[in-house]
């Protein structure tokens, strides 16, 4: 698995990188690094530049993300607990205008994820971390994080190789 994500800067990149390693440690779940996913590369990499050729030309970066809610729910392993971003039109039209290029599927809401409920060892799904869980675990993050708008920037291409679950394989092969 394949994807584009878009990066936080400075001080906000070192504060949910604080508050997603200390739920990581707390609830023994996977550590990674934030972002919001543009989208994911579902076939051949040779599209990348095109993509890079668009992030050059297009003028939109770095965009302003409002945060609209943090939320915790049962949805994937990859979106349990996650602040909710407000889809602005430059956001959207950054996301689809990608998508278009690479071929990739709809998108889904954009968000910053918070928490995934992989365990730390075997990277296997965690049912004991329920919706009534992730509710609080959400609240608690919504109250730790003090910024309402988040500055993205940054795009990076990461890889997951193979092993999509495997959150140790992650990594960034290349800026866009």
């Amino acid at each position: 698995m394949t994807s584009i994500w878009l990066q936080l800067q400075g001080r906000q990149e070192q504060a949910l990188q604080g508050l997603i390693d200390r739920m990581a440690d707390e609830y023994r779940t996977v550590r990674f690094r934030p972002h919001l996913t543009v989208c994911s590369i579902p076939g051949d990499l040779a599209t990348l530049d095109a993509a890079a050729a668009y992030v050059k030309k297009c003028g939109l970066l770095p965009l302003q993300g409002a945060k609209t809610a943090v939320t915790g729910a049962v949805i994937t392993p990859f979106r349990a607990v996650f602040i909710e971003v407000e889809n602005s039109p430059g956001l959207r039209e950054f996301r689809e205008r990608l998508r278009d290029i690479l071929g990739a599927r709809p998108l889904i809401p954009p968000h910053i994820s918070l928490l995934y409920t992989l365990d730390r060892d075997s990277q296997a799904p965690r049912p004991d971390l329920d919706a009534a869980t992730l509710a609080a675990i959400a609240a608690r993050c919504g109250d730790a994080i003090k910024d309402t708008e988040f500055t993205l920037a940054r795009p990076v291409v990461n890889s997951a190789g193979g092993a999509q679950t495997d959150v140790r394989s992650w990594k960034a092969v290349r800026e866009l």
